[in-house]
């Protein structure tokens, strides 16, 4: 068992002067299975690379005895065979194979236990559901499923290792998301960035949550971190007046406790009395006086904190514009596919108002294909249209990546003035930064980007609306969020999304290829 240790760290964007981190202190297990756990923006990604040393602390200090790495990581190494590939990422073993004459070097491959890795490989292939054959496959082959599932296991054959997991699961299918989180609810010694619910409560023994004020850590799964959070802030909403009253009284008990410490103090000075019983008295009344006002300012500051981290989510409206009642979209006998692969084959449907479809599948499978088809950006004349339908839609990569919002909106030139102050409106609710309009999009984190193009989308007029994951990258907050407005307005749409939890909560109506 071994700790990291995080001592009075502070951390800021140098380029924009943004500070992320004041006066952090933080001690871990580096056995914990930890949750990290906060909006975008706030710094989960930075954090890890505090962590693993890629980025430097502005003051304090990270201190760890164990050796980290973060995932996802670029495979460097030169080698093509599956089995080659796996085997340098841990640790070099692969290049080691070719110098074990060198007597230094066959003691770093036995320390590594090199001699038992091909069959350790082969037991984990087997938990993470992976065929022994790709083993001899080239790696650039593989699906990106099966990449990031060799690289987790190359992460967790490295010994002494604190593995950093940085959003694992993304682009994942939905068996590949449980396959993952069985694999590592078995392991222990990691942190994972994951806004995946369901995920994070098969996975987890810790939550390490960046809150508005503070970093905390709380022992258990997403699901009681989330309860015991509600609780909090409800008490925290209905005793906001009364805490805020607190603070002002406490700052009084910590004046007047101060007065009295000055006092004493000049009771004991000799010059200012002859009596040493008095001068013995003084000393300790001033002692009392000064323990008084440290527990008053810490109970100050402990409320403070309270009313700091108090989370809100502002509520989103979904509108849409009115249809005449009957059918949307009409595809009959669709077949599709790419280089003599067929994705799917005489596929017909209609979507009606109020549909709220779900596309399901494995990776591969032709979600996303099918989605577009569905929105023209593939045109296909086995789908047919009603009258004057007004489509909108935000696919998996955001539309846009660079440059400022405002620009775009007016390159875009379709966008009208009062969707362009719905879209800053949404961007509000999104709880983006206050200065997003004057930052270019290219300091915007990934998830910032996605809530951008989702209020992009919701922006613009539209009857029926098509979702490509909407919740890679996004937090918590956001899912649920969205979550909350789709079933009070039931909007007519049309998504593909991993996340068992939203999907069963919002889908009214499931296609499976």
């Amino acid at each position: 068992m071994s700790q990291l240790l995080i001592n009075e760290m502070s951390y800021s964007y140098k380029k924009y002067y943004e500070p992320i981190f004041e006066n952090v202190t933080v001690n871990l297990d580096t056995d914990w299975r930890l949750g990290l756990i906060g909006r975008n923006g706030r710094g989960k990604t930075t954090l890890l690379k505090l962590i693993h040393g890629d980025l430097i602390p502005d003051t304090g200090r990270i201190m760890k005895d164990v050796q980290t790495e973060i995932f996802p990581y670029e495979n460097q190494c030169s080698y093509t065979n599956t089995m080659d590939v796996i085997k340098e990422n841990i640790c070099g073993l692969r290049g080691m194979e070719d110098h074990l004459t060198d007597l230094n070097v066959l003691q770093q491959y036995l320390d590594a236990d090199g001699y038992e890795m091909e069959s350790r490989i082969k037991r984990e292939m087997n938990r993470m559901q992976l065929r022994e054959e790709l083993l001899e496959q080239d790696y650039d082959t593989l699906s990106g499923g099966e990449k990031t599932k060799f690289l987790l296991i190359a992460l967790f054959l490295r010994k002494n290792f604190f593995i950093l997991l940085d959003e694992p699961t993304n682009h994942l299918d939905i068996e590949g998301k449980q396959t993952v989180a069985e694999y590592l609810s078995k392991k222990k010694g990691f942190i994972v960035v994951s806004h995946d619910r369901e995920f994070l409560d098969k996975v987890i023994d810790h939550v390490i949550s960046i809150n508005k004020a503070d970093i905390a850590i709380e022992k258990g799964n997403y699901s009681s971190w989330k309860e015991n959070k509600d609780k909090k802030e409800q008490y925290e909403f209905r005793t906001k007046d009364r805490l805020e009253r607190d603070i002002i009284s406490l700052e009084k008990r910590a004046g007047t406790a101060r007065n009295w410490a000055g006092a004493a103090e000049k009771e004991k000075n000799p010059l200012k009395t002859h009596n040493r019983g008095n001068g013995s008295r003084a000393a300790k009344f001033m002692r009392q006086a000064k323990n008084s006002e440290k527990q008053v300012l810490s109970n100050i500051e402990e409320k403070k904190t309270l009313l700091l981290n108090y989370e809100t989510t502002q509520k989103l409206e979904i509108i849409q514009e009115k249809l005449e009642e009957g059918w949307f979209l009409k595809v009959k006998d669709l077949s599709f596919g790419y280089n003599e692969r067929i994705l799917f084959h005489e596929l017909s449907l209609k979507i009606y108002p109020g549909d709220i479809i779900w596309i399901r599948g494995k990776n591969g499978a032709g979600k996303s294909t099918l989605l577009q088809l569905l929105s023209k950006r593939i045109p296909n004349e086995n789908i047919e249209y009603c009258e004057g339908l007004i489509l909108s839609e935000a696919y998996q990569e955001p539309l846009w990546n660079n440059g400022f919002l405002r620009e775009r909106f007016i390159l875009e030139g379709k966008f009208k003035e009062e969707e362009f102050e719905r879209f800053k409106h949404l961007c509000k609710i999104f709880d983006l930064p206050d200065d997003y309009i004057e930052r270019p999009l290219e300091t915007y984190s990934s998830g910032e980007k996605k809530k951008v193009d989702i209020a992009r989308a919701l922006a613009a007029k539209n009857q029926l609306l098509f979702l490509d994951e909407p919740l890679n990258f996004m937090d918590i907050y956001f899912r649920e969020q969205l979550e909350k407005a789709i079933l009070e307005y039931q909007p007519t749409m049309v998504f593909v999304e991993h996340d068992i939890r939203f999907g069963n909560n919002i889908a009214n109506s499931i296609i499976e290829l």
